[in-house]
């Protein structure tokens, strides 16, 4: 598909998603819960996201090491960054993840098919505690009654059994990768509580008081949800979770987009940073 028309479904998409929202949220409360935030907790918000974003960069130094890749890490971080802005900011067909891959085998000359192996292995890694998170918070008394068509108990369980398979499955056939999963494991842990707690800053920005779980429940849920790259960014599809979970788990709806807008303000501030790292150190990637 042309780079371009991706992009343009992309906005289309990234637009809808938001319309949807707000035909269920008034914009103009969203506005004022936004215009109203407390902008001493904007900068450890952001400071917390962008160690995440670190974490994250050394967890997948790990998954390049299982290929016997040592790229060193400030400069796999800053190919992590180059690749935020790549996902946000340009209509290019390749993404962040594709620009990672396209420089190192450029560069180390491994084959690609190892490189997209260990780097979506890193994806999933982190979705995984994502995922567990999920549940934990979820099979916790939060979910209303009768939301689930099963008993919530059900679901600790089966997550527990699906990771058995999946552990299995990686030491059977990406054994040199199952020998890092503990170690990458308890990075993603750490990805997940800095994200959190940038999170819980945001919403302290905007003044939001009482239970904390049932936003960042909607968060984690709304982090599945951007993955997805039907979006520019995440944006709208994060809105749309957000929007939709918020009357099931006694959230505001109002603060609940607020709160999500302002984790995109962030994002789009931190992948920024990759746009003035490209410009200033130049593309070394047919050295």
């Amino acid at each position: 598909m042309n780079k371009w028309l991706k992009w343009t479904l992309k906005i289309v998409v990234t637009a809808a998603a938001l319309y949807l929202t707000f035909r269920k949220v008034q914009w103009r409360q969203t506005a004022t819960l936004l215009l109203s935030a407390d902008g001493i907790w904007l900068l450890p918000a952001l400071l917390f996201y962008n160690a995440s974003q670190w974490a994250s960069a050394w967890r997948l130094q790990y998954f390049y090491g299982a290929l016997e890749l040592f790229p060193g890490f400030y400069l796999n971080l800053r190919l992590y960054y180059r690749g935020m802005f790549y996902n946000l900011f340009l209509p290019g067909g390749i993404g962040g993840d594709g620009y990672k891959i396209h420089y190192l085998f450029r560069r180390y000359h491994k084959p690609v098919r190892e490189l997209l192996t260990a780097t979506l292995l890193d994806r999933v890694n982190g979705l995984i505690v994502l995922g567990l998170l999920i549940v934990l918070i979820a099979g916790s008394g939060l979910l209303p009654q009768g939301l689930l068509p099963f008993p919530a108990w059900l679901l600790p369980v089966a997550y527990l059994l699906g990771m058995v398979l999946f552990a299995a499955l990686l030491r059977r056939f990406l054994a040199r990768y199952f020998e890092v999963l503990p170690r990458t494991t308890l990075i993603s842990g750490l990805v997940q509580g800095l994200q959190l707690t940038a999170m819980i800053c945001l919403m302290k920005a905007l003044h939001i008081h009482g239970p904390l779980l049932p936003y960042l429940l909607l968060f984690l849920s709304s982090s599945i949800a951007a993955v997805i790259p039907f979006t520019i960014g995440g944006m709208g599809a994060r809105e749309l979770v957000f929007m939709a979970g918020a009357p099931l788990l006694g959230a505001v709806p109002a603060q609940a987009i607020a709160v999500s807008l302002l984790f995109f303000l962030l994002t789009a501030v931190s992948s920024l940073a990759g746009g003035f790292i490209s410009a200033r150190n130049g593309d070394n990637a047919s050295s």
